[in-house]
């Protein structure tokens, strides 16, 4: 969906952040149908390459909603975290990975990753309300896509913390609510891609009412 609106409303999408949301959905697809197609468990190196994809996406996507973030922010001092924390995390991803895969499940990177990036979406709530805007906070095409990312990683948390644990009928039971925060995270990205990029400002409204009372 957030795909098929960039590319109508492609001339109002030229914003660095809405480029990268796309570009994210579009590898989210590919590596998908990737993975799906790696379903030979009797396979040790379909399994292995399976999770090789499972791992470079958790890095990539963490990679992409960190930068999204970042942009989105002002204060030095966010910045700086994430600049800091983001390099840490993404070697014991990969180190871990090529290392100790037989001591560590797949799912405490993704966990670690969803802290981390609802930490970050936490920083940018916390600079709009603690700064004067003469615009509404959901006019910003920001909101939705740091709504879009919030939500799908709070929503996903608990389901992918005991992923390990979920046999394959679990797994069919319970993907649902995968399945339903990606939707929502979608709607919010194509809410982001849809809206203009310039917001309306209190004082647009304000200037012809003021030059009345001068009249």
């Amino acid at each position: 969906m957030p795909l098929l609106f960039f590319f109508i409303f492609f001339k109002r999408n030229n914003e660095k952040i809405i480029r990268v949301i796309v570009f994210y959905c579009f590898y989210s697809f590919c590596n998908d149908l990737a993975i799906n197609r790696l379903t030979d468990a009797n396979n040790p190196l379909t399994i292995y390459l399976s999770g090789a994809l499972f791992n470079l996406f958790t890095l990539l996507e963490y990679l992409l909603f960190s930068l999204v973030i970042y942009w989105t922010l002002s204060k030095k001092v966010f910045r700086q975290l994430i600049l800091l924390i983001s390099p840490v995390f993404s070697l014991l991803l990969i180190i871990g990975f090529f290392f100790f895969r037989k001591y560590y499940s797949d799912s405490i990177f993704i966990i670690i990753e969803y802290i981390l990036i609802i930490l970050f979406t936490l920083f940018y709530f916390f600079e709009e309300i603690n700064q004067p805007n003469t615009t509404f906070i959901y006019s910003s095409y920001k909101f939705w896509v740091i709504v879009g990312i919030l939500t799908y990683s709070t929503g996903t948390f608990f389901f992918f913390m005991y992923l390990e644990k979920l046999s394959n009928e679990d797994w069919d039971r319970w993907s649902i609510i995968n399945y339903i925060f990606i939707w929502i995270k979608n709607t919010a990205f194509t809410i982001a891609i849809i809206m203009p990029k310039k917001t309306n400002k209190f004082d647009d409204f304000e200037k012809p009412f003021s030059r009345q009372l001068i009249v």
